[in-house]
């Protein structure tokens, strides 16, 4: 069984003489001798700040866990819908490169659409994102903000997904032949 005692200290200065008072009142009412150890436990703010920042490490380390695997499946899914956009459009860059495209013009027009495709989902999870954070906030009755910084840190990630996710379908793209590629059906 136990028994909870709140007490709080005049200024942050008297905290650590409130801290002493205390645990000489919990040993003189538990009539224990100088030698003994304490057999009551004392919690102060500090320790409960302490466990509250263990705790909100894990879900952050959490979260970027599961931020990190659906930007790992988004990527998986702009490679392979520029993928399959290559294939659908063999014939096209066959034209292209026979009426004087350059590898360079193709490769660049692939990395703009998987970029494009990349930052309109990051834009759609941003504003989700905020409606939902903010809309919480409202509910909450707390501050209703906008996170710039993260905003303009998620658009660069997505970013850079794009380029990294497009640059082989657009390295396979601009490297196609032109011959077979109006051959293609």
């Amino acid at each position: 069984f136990s028994i909870n005692i709140a007490t709080q200290a005049p200024s942050q200065e008297l905290y650590n003489a409130t801290v002493d008072k205390g645990i000489t009142a919990m040993r003189t009412v538990r009539s224990l001798k100088a030698e003994d150890e304490n057999d009551f436990e004392i919690y102060s703010n500090d320790s409960l700040i302490a466990a509250f920042a263990k705790v909100a490490d894990v879900v952050r380390a959490g979260a970027l866990v599961i931020s990190g695997i659906a930007l790992l499946a988004a990527s998986i899914g702009i490679m392979n819908i520029m993928l399959v956009s290559v294939t659908e459009r063999t014939k096209e860059i066959g034209i292209r490169k026979s009426i004087g495209a350059r590898r360079v013009s193709i490769l660049v027009q692939f990395l703009i659409e998987a970029v494009v495709l990349s930052l309109t989902g990051g834009l759609v999870g941003i504003l989700l994102g905020v409606v939902a954070g903010n809309g919480l906030a409202v509910w909450m009755q707390a501050t209703v903000v906008f996170p710039w910084d993260w905003a303009g840190l998620g658009l660069l990630i997505c970013t850079v997904i794009g380029v990294a996710a497009g640059l082989y379908p657009a390295l396979k793209a601009a490297a196609l032949d032109p011959i077979e590629s109006l051959r293609y059906e």
